[in-house]
């Protein structure tokens, strides 16, 4: 082969591994969408400069919103910490047992009050997830106590005590830890947190009984897709890889069917629900597996119900608390067109900003190096920052929600 049929194929291989890991795209900042007017909107902003801040991802790979989802899926955080914290349970009405970990803050919020976030991971996660390990931390090192919700089904050292495992929207255990919390620090303030389907499980919980605002400062919503009915559709589509990372996401929750297999799929649910348990095994789209068995268990006439009753945006629009929205252009989970929906939101929700990066991909957002970057990344980073910036105005009695004032 001659040296110029060489020279030839390695510029080729050049220009395709640029154009896939988009180097010639600008790291710019955030766009960033609210009502225009909006005062609380101006002090969040005065006080969260990272918002306005270019986000710089890592130099050779970070630009890649495939390569973002997938390191933090598979390879999680670099020199992740492991926190230790106080397992909690809680029986429930039908006889499932929740559980959710507590985890202390290692020292005092400066301001001295009593702050707690209460966090709902992404689907099929836990408080041993590792880029939970890594924010809960992250959160304890400046002050926060941090309560951790476990899915039902997750933990393998947590055994089910009922027939049935998380759903995509089910608020019910959220809402027990959230009650069990307040019960044990009855002058803690709470702050809900969500991270992908654990964002729209806080914000559901939030819009279903809008009572429940009294119970928070603030909301936070990190990547979700708002609508579970249009978010499984595109997950049928090839476009951005979305039918693989559905045939994944399928792949686990089957497992934990097959770990749980005699109380999830056993003869009684079999007959009592009309469940096929190989259908169930089987299915490799999110459709097919709710449509198996989510929908029937859940006791749905139809897959097109069931995820419409658990998305957070036929509710949401009642929120009036302060909520924080992060998504990312380049996310393959989350396209701009569920995106959309929570634009919309903040454009009509004085006391709400939605952030939109370039980069970050789904639930990814590393930064910093060339090829290793830091293990704290700019979602954790901007997710603490509005968290001090509600402090702020909390403590200043400057907050939007009249019932709540400083002590």
């Amino acid at each position: 082969m001659s040296a110029v049929v060489v020279s030839l194929i390695l510029l080729g291989l050049f220009c395709a591994v640029f154009r896939l890991l988009h180097l010639s795209i600008y790291a710019g900042e955030p766009k960033l969408f609210y009502k225009e007017g909006s005062h609380f909107v101006k002090s969040v902003l005065d006080l969260c400069p990272i918002f306005k801040e270019v986000y710089l991802p890592p130099l050779i790979w970070g630009k890649s919103g495939h390569l973002q989802t997938f390191i933090y899926a598979k390879l999680g955080r670099v020199k992740s910490p492991y926190p230790l914290g106080k397992r909690i349970s809680v029986k429930m009405s039908d006889g499932a047992t929740m559980t959710f970990d507590v985890f202390e803050p290692h020292k005092p919020h400066p301001t001295k009050g009593d702050y707690t976030m209460v966090l709902c991971p992404g689907i099929a996660n836990s408080s041993e997830t590792t880029y939970i390990c890594t924010f809960v931390h992250y959160a304890q090192e400046r002050g926060y106590r941090v309560a951790v919700l476990n899915h039902l089904g997750a933990l393998s050292s947590a055994p089910l005590t009922s027939s049935r495992m998380f759903t995509y929207g089910g608020t019910e255990e959220y809402g027990a830890m959230v009650d069990e919390v307040l019960r044990r620090h009855p002058d803690t303030r709470l702050m809900g947190l969500g991270f992908s389907m654990g964002a729209n499980v806080v914000v559901k919980y939030v819009g279903e009984d809008i009572s429940r605002q009294e119970k928070f400062l603030c909301l936070m919503s990190l990547c979700q897709g708002y609508d579970a009915e249009k978010a499984i559709d595109l997950g049928k589509d090839w476009a951005h890889l979305r039918r693989m990372y559905a045939y994944v996401m399928t792949s686990n929750q089957k497992k934990m069917l097959r770990r749980h297999y005699d109380m999830l799929l056993g003869k009684e649910v079999q007959e009592k629900y009309n469940i096929d348990p190989e259908l169930v095994l089987a299915s490799t789209t999110l459709y097919e597996l709710d449509e198996a068995y989510g929908r029937r268990r859940a006791g749905f006439e139809s897959v097109e119900e069931y995820h419409r009753k658990h998305s957070c945006c036929f509710c949401m629009d009642k929120i009036t608390l302060p909520m924080f929205l992060l998504n990312a252009t380049d996310d393959p989970l989350v396209p701009p067109s569920l995106v959309e929906i929570g634009i919309q939101y903040a454009k009509t929700h004085p006391n709400s900003i939605l952030v939109e990066t370039r980069h970050g991909g789904h639930l990814g957002f590393f930064e910093s190096g060339i090829l290793t970057p830091d293990p704290i990344t700019w979602l954790d980073r901007s997710a603490l920052q509005y968290a001090e910036a509600i402090v702020t105005l909390f403590v200043a009695n400057s907050l939007p929600h009249l019932k709540l004032k400083a002590a």
